[in-house]
């Protein structure tokens, strides 16, 4: 009996750079160069160098913004990703629509892989290979790779295993005259109440940059070598990319005592900490969809309710 023919599917990477979350208050210039600054160093530079992968970059940005900021950003893109220009109120048709509209599901493959990235983060140079090696024709199935790396502010890095990281990869099928839903559809913290999550046991896959603005600005994984960061990305951010043994052994002793101080004051943290080291410890797999909240949830629930801060 002849194996069965491959299904076909397209494959888009989406990030939001100045999504309109309060549509009557565009961002502001300074920040915007902010943002594009670790934008060019992190996500930019990796996704460039993208290596067995075919696939299309949307990037959304807010169009009230200078025509000097608009124009660097079309030279950026040229060759590399599609700004998507936008002041609506920010939702997953947006997205949605732009892929819609670039590929309507009746002349496309029928089925469609969207993977997220942050636009001050960055993935492994064979990332999107992996995603799509992944891939079963499996409807509402989310691929994550639970292993990265946390680069702070000093240049430092971290290891940091993060179940339903925010680094997923949905897999639908396309429906004619309906725009797909698109990984943001769900938040990826509480993917399993949307749909199946295969976690996948690899090398450090994606890496979080730590910094002033963003919404994670505590490093929580392990202190490690910036050899793995130096042999999987390409990045042109600014790191410690030569760290001597004895100032590791020793970074390493410190990093120790703080997490345990950390995790005092945040137990969620830990409980975070354990569960992506328990799942790990069980290989690739596919945890099913299910509406009970993780342990990790339960624990901060009732951290709150004892008037702890995590």
């Amino acid at each position: 009996m002849p194996s069965p023919q491959p299904q076909a599917f397209e494959h888009y990477l989406l990030t939001r750079f100045s999504a309109a979350f309060s549509p009557d208050v565009p961002a502001q210039e300074e920040w915007l160069r902010y943002r594009l600054g670790f934008f060019v160093d992190a996500c930019w530079s990796s996704v460039r160098s993208q290596q067995g992968a075919d696939f299309t970059w949307l990037v959304l940005f807010d169009d009230r913004c200078s025509d000097d900021f608009r124009a660097d950003v079309e030279a950026l893109a040229e060759g590399t990703f599609t700004p998507v220009w936008s002041h609506e109120r920010w939702s997953p048709w947006i997205f949605g629509q732009a892929i819609a509209e670039l590929s309507p599901a009746d002349t496309a493959p029928s089925w469609l892989l969207t993977t997220r990235l942050d636009s001050d983060d960055a993935i492994a140079r064979d990332f999107m290979a992996s995603a799509q090696r992944e891939f079963t024709p499996t409807q509402g199935l989310f691929v994550d790779f639970p292993r990265g790396i946390q680069i702070d502010r000093s240049g430092a890095t971290y290891r940091y295993d993060q179940l339903s990281s925010p680094f997923l990869t949905l897999v639908e099928q396309r429906r004619p005259g309906s725009p797909p839903s698109t990984v943001y559809a769900a938040r990826h913290a509480r993917a399993r109440q949307w749909g199946p999550v295969r976690e996948v046991s690899a090398p450090p896959m994606w890496v979080q940059v730590i910094h002033g603005t963003n919404l994670l600005n505590m490093t929580v994984g392990a202190r490690v070598s910036p050899r793995v960061v130096n042999e999987r990305f390409d990045l042109e951010l600014v790191y410690d990319r030569d760290v001597s043994t004895r100032d590791l052994l020793r970074q390493k002793a410190v990093h120790r005592a703080r997490l345990v101080r950390l995790w005092v004051q945040h137990p969620g943290e830990m409980t975070k900490w354990a569960e992506a080291r328990y799942w790990r410890l069980r290989g690739t797999h596919v945890r099913p969809q299910g509406t009970t909240p993780p342990l990790t949830e339960v624990v901060k629930a009732g951290a709150a309710r004892l008037g702890w801060r995590r």
